[in-house]
């Protein structure tokens, strides 16, 4: 369905009786009469007409239409004839500037008319099932593609600007191909899902395709419509499926992160808005077009929908663009001049890029975010640029340079050096193959070995960020999961999950944690299913996935010992081994720091004395017993500074400084017993 925004005139004896009425009472009547017999009586028909405000023969109308072609000017003036010559005497009716619009502008301008009494904007939604932008399981935002008519040229243009991937390229190839037949639309024949760094970056792509599939016929209308924030509870309304049914002939973004304050986890929950979803997307996939949008550092239920709907929609995945430095001012450049920040010249673009040589798409726009929101405080409204800001940062801020943080982590220098290791390797074997210097394909899967809260997780997570930007990982998406995930209910479930398990991991890497729990205490059951699937799986996406494997270093060495078929396929065994206290005390103070904390020489010496006595203990947490011992302090703070102002300003100095008591009594009082320590020391 398409809606428009036009302009109606006319001539009329009755001109007086419409538009220059002796009252109000008169014309509003009347116009109500025209909207029943254009609008309300054609409401199961393929159009319907709505006045929303007049002037001396001239009328300003709304149009929707339920068709799968663009109306045309001569169409629409058709149906006012034959319903307004005859029976109200007009005559020479002529339709002007047929506009498209969205769904929430054809609303607003119903409500306009709503307000004089022309229309029943409430009643007229309803009927057209158009009132889905008021609930609370999703949220929705429609705008109009600003690109018109785009040839090959054009858009290979833009896409130069944005800085695109050859995915994106390689499409625009096919779009404008000359075999394509471009009479009308006849339907979709595939989708896209794009994988991205942020949300701009990914509805700039957005934009740029659908001009080019609208400019070849291959979409009816120019309204993209964004469903994001989706809640676990949006099968349970008619407004999704309404929303999507009345997109047909345009774009529908459904961005597949979750609901933001979601906290849960994507891998078992979402069932239900994966299968309502997947069923609405393959009934109506044919005449909507679907672009699935998945974040690459929050991907939510993306990988359970993607691995559900692609064998029943032929689906194209495109990526974010990357691009070196120069490429980067460029596009900083672009985005300036069409965002209107003139107070930054050509130099301090450069300085905002830092020292880095390559960037994606979406580092440029949190730089462009950045600029703009300094020049908010120092060039616009500069009496706020002297106020000091209490910023609080999370631990692993600068995502975007994953190889750094690693670097800077605490401790692990033999896993640092290792994993350097790896990394050459890996380039150098892809760098032999783009040769031609050899056929084989080694094995790339990893085990990571060590108690919990060694940062087996966390670094997996780093390295296969590192690994994609070296290019040696398509994606580098990071999919965990344990045995709930890839162990099967039914006889025959388990081979089918883990292999969407692989389909989901696929250009990163697949994180099994715990990967003994398959087969222990569940000897013979489906466990072995789930490793013979595994061992199977491996070897099919030995090219596009890197499997690792983490656990307890006892446990994974005597499952690997009776599994000669995972064994033989991995090829590099990493051990994490425990934290000593000074490298817990340093931690500490690193994530009391990113959160915005001062430590004194007290509070340094009452958490070494802790960090000493845990660090004796069997299974004592490693970095997690620290995040603990901070979180706990945290809270004793809130509840001594609540005491002691007891309604008084809180100075800021008190908020930032923990005190040695707040880290007394709690976790600092389990470990008061001494035991032979275990683990490794650096």
């Amino acid at each position: 369905m398409m809606f428009f925004d036009f302009n109606i005139t006319f001539q009329t004896s009755k001109a007086k009786s419409i538009s220059q009425q002796k009252t109000r009472g008169h014309l509003v009547n009347h116009i109500r009469e025209l909207n029943d017999v254009l609008g309300m009586e054609h409401m199961e028909d393929e159009m319907q007409v709505f006045i929303y405000q007049e002037s001396s023969e001239k009328f300003n109308a709304l149009l929707s239409i339920d068709h799968l072609q663009k109306p045309t000017v001569e169409k629409v003036q058709k149906f006012l004839r034959s319903h307004l010559e005859t029976e109200y005497e007009m005559k020479d009716i002529q339709v002007h500037e047929l506009r498209e619009i969205t769904v929430d502008n054809f609303r607003k301008l119903l409500s306009r008319g709503d307000r004089i009494n022309f229309v029943d904007e409430y009643r007229i939604s309803d009927d057209l099932k158009i009132n889905f932008d008021g609930n609370r399981d999703f949220d929705v935002t429609e705008t109009m593609c600003s690109i018109n008519r785009l040839s090959h040229s054009q858009a290979l243009q833009y896409a130069k600007k944005l800085m695109a991937d050859q995915s994106l390229i390689d499409e625009f190839s096919r779009i404008y191909s000359k075999n394509n037949n471009r009479k009308k639309f006849y339907g979709h024949p595939v989708h896209y899902k794009i994988l991205a760094g942020s949300y701009f970056s990914a509805m700039k792509i957005v934009e740029l395709l659908t001009g080019a599939l609208y400019a070849n016929k291959r979409l009816v209308s120019q309204r993209i419509a964004r469903i994001d924030n989706i809640t676990e509870r949006c099968y349970a309304e008619n407004d999704f499926e309404n929303l999507i049914k009345r997109a047909e002939g345009s774009t529908v973004v459904i961005e597949l992160q979750g609901a933001q304050d979601n906290d849960t986890n994507y891998a078992t929950s979402y069932e239900e808005v994966v299968d309502f979803i997947s069923e609405v997307v393959k009934k109506y996939q044919r005449n909507t077009l679907f672009v699935f949008v998945e974040m690459v550092d929050q991907p939510g239920f993306a990988p359970k929908l993607i691995s559900t709907i692609q064998d029943d929609l032929n689906l194209i995945e495109l990526q974010e663009g990357a691009g070196n430095r120069e490429q980067a001012l460029a596009y900083l450049k672009y985005i300036k001049n069409t965002n209107d920040m003139d107070y930054y010249d050509d130099d301090d673009l450069e300085r905002a890029l830092g020292d880095r040589l390559s960037f994606r798409a979406s580092d440029i726009h949190q730089i462009s975010d950045k600029l703009y929101s300094d020049s908010l405080k120092n060039k616009i409204y500069p009496a706020y640029q002297q106020v000091d800001y209490f910023t609080i940062s999370e631990e692993m801020k600068n995502k975007d340079d994953a190889y750094h943080i690693l670097q800077k982590m605490i401790g692990l220098k033999e896993q640092k050096e290792t994993l350097n290791q790896i990394i050459a390797s890996f380039k150098i074997q892809k760098a032999r193959l783009e040769m031609g210097l050899t056929r084989a394909k080694p094995s790339r899967h990893m085990c990571f070995t060590g108690n919990p809260g060694s940062a087996k997780t966390t670094v997996a997570r780093l390295f296969a960020d590192i690994l994609s930007k070296e290019g040696i990982l398509e994606t580098g998406r990071f999919i965990e999961c344990g045995r709930a995930d890839l162990v099967g209910k039914y006889v025959g479930w388990t081979a089918n999950i883990v292999q969407k398990k692989f389909r989901q991991a696929r250009g990163g890497v697949l994180f099994i944690d715990e990967a003994y729990s398959l087969v222990e205490h569940w000897a013979g059951s489906y466990g072995d299913e789930a490793i013979s699937t595994i061992v199977q799986e491996m070897e099919n996406h030995r090219d596009d996935v890197i499997v690792i494997f983490a656990g307890y270093t006892d446990k994974m060495k005597s499952f690997l010992d009776r599994n000669e078929g995972l064994l033989s396929r991995i090829a590099f065994h990493l051990n994490f081994p425990d934290y000593n206290s000074k490298e817990l005390l340093d931690i500490l103070k690193l994530m009391a720091e990113n959160k915005g904390y001062k430590l004194d020489n007290e509070v340094i010496g009452e958490c070494q004395k802790i960090l000493d006595k845990a660090c004796n203990q069997e299974n004592f947490g490693n970095g997690r017993f620290v995040r603990n011992l901070l979180e706990q302090a945290e809270m004793k703070q809130a509840q001594r500074i609540f005491k002691e102002t007891s309604g008084k300003k809180i100075e800021k100095e008190q908020l930032i400084y923990l005190s040695a008591e707040d880290f007394k009594g709690g976790l600092s009082e389990m470990y008061k017993k001494n035991r032979s320590k275990i683990g490794f020391l650096n």
